[in-house]
């Protein structure tokens, strides 16, 4: 049985200017062994990120992660005002230099700390002194996939800025979001082209040529665990099964996915909508919740269906219920720029990497920034090189 960590028996590797803050490095064992400090952190973050939610982060560590992942963690006497995950990197640069990153993966696409928004500068500035004075190792960080605009970055930036600390950014790009304000119709009639409307009638009506078209929505008990069920099944059918990156094509990404999206310990993070035809679910999306903040994590379609839309009409459904329905007030796209879904919602949000020095090292700050930059577009070269092959 998981036992609460007593903050004030463990080893003081950091203290802020403020005696009322301490920071510590928690590993793997002591993240999993947190009591429910953690599920109040999430409760009062200053910026949601369902992907750092404790069910999310064990789903992980439990079955995918092989990484020695960390977290740096503030406490404000005995409660926990902040936790960001990392990893230290010695080979992000062949080895020439180490680097710590704030923890992605193929499932994580958002990578701010959770900070608690009851004394969030203070605590932010705790965590700056924390990253840079050796206690996490590197004092060069990494931080991919973040929300350049957001409450947290903003006040980073600026924890950074006061103490003439370098940062800069890279592959800056707008994700689609989605705010409440309006009506379903009122946002299909001044979002949607007319040209997109007809096409969506033409889809639905297709469709319903076809059979009954239905959609039902899942939140918890065993239903929400046939959804999950669903939605593998309907991924593994497809492209992604072919190429062997769906979910379920894996014991343990089925294991993680069982955990991540399902019934876990009692309890749920997860929004399954499914459209269904004549009774079969054709199509599914999957959001994970913080607050009311929903991230529409991975979605799928029968692609029998491909002709007839049916990926389209999902994602109509998608804002239909969140405009209409009392279940959330934002929703986070998680897709790369560029993505059409970005056509169809109402707002979006900056997203780009930062990396930045957080204390003296070795080499200047410029060396980093070639480092990385040069990084990337052997990346960059790499992939298109594999593409065009592919084609």
């Amino acid at each position: 049985m998981n036992m609460p960590l007593d903050p004030s028996t463990m080893p003081q590797t950091s203290i802020t200017e403020s005696d009322a803050f301490r920071t510590c490095v928690l590993d793997r064992q002591a993240l999993l062994n947190l009591g429910p400090e953690w599920e109040e952190l999430s409760d009062n973050a200053l910026e949601a990120n369902a992907y750092y939610n404790r069910q999310y982060v064990e789903a992980l560590l439990t079955h995918l992660e092989r990484r020695p992942v960390k977290a740096l963690a503030v406490y404000r006497g005995p409660q926990l005002a902040a936790l960001l995950f990392f990893v230290t990197d010695r080979q992000h640069w062949l080895g020439l230099a180490k680097v710590n990153k704030t923890w992605t993966t193929l499932y994580t696409t958002l990578t701010i700390p959770l900070v608690d928004k009851r004394h969030a500068d203070e605590t932010i500035e705790a965590l700056v002194i924390a990253m840079g004075d050796g206690t996490a190792g590197s004092k060069i960080w990494l931080c991919p996939d973040i929300t350049l605009e957001g409450d947290v970055t903003t006040r980073l930036s600026a924890a950074l800025r006061a103490r003439n600390l370098p940062t800069q950014k890279f592959d800056v790009f707008e994700r689609a979001t989605m705010t409440r304000r309006g009506s379903f119709e009122e946002h299909r009639q001044s979002q949607f082209s007319r040209k997109r409307r007809k096409e969506l009638e033409r889809i639905r009506r297709r469709l319903s040529e076809k059979g009954t078209v239905t959609d039902a929505t899942y939140t918890s008990g065993p239903e929400l665990d046939q959804a999950v069920e669903e939605f593998l099944r309907i991924e593994a059918s497809g492209w992604k099964g072919d190429r062997g990156t769906a979910l379920g094509c894996s014991e343990a990404s089925r294991a993680f996915a069982r955990q991540a999206f399902g019934n876990h310990k009692g309890k749920s993070i997860t929004r399954a909508d499914l459209l269904f035809l004549d009774g079969k679910p054709i199509a599914g999306e999957l959001t994970i919740m913080m607050g009311r903040t929903g991230f529409t994590i991975k979605c799928a379609f029968d692609e029998t269906y491909r002709s007839e839309g049916v990926g389209l009409l999902l994602f109509e459904n998608c804002i239909r219920h969140f405009l209409d329905n009392d279940w959330a007030d934002h929703l986070d796209s998680a897709a790369a720029g560029g993505h059409m879904i970005g056509r169809l919602w109402n707002s979006s949000i900056k997203m780009g990497d930062i990396l930045f020095a957080a204390g003296p090292s070795l080499l200047p700050f410029s060396a980093y920034v070639t480092l990385e930059t040069c990084r990337r577009w052997a990346r960059a070269k790499a992939k298109s090189i594999v593409a065009s092959l592919r084609h």
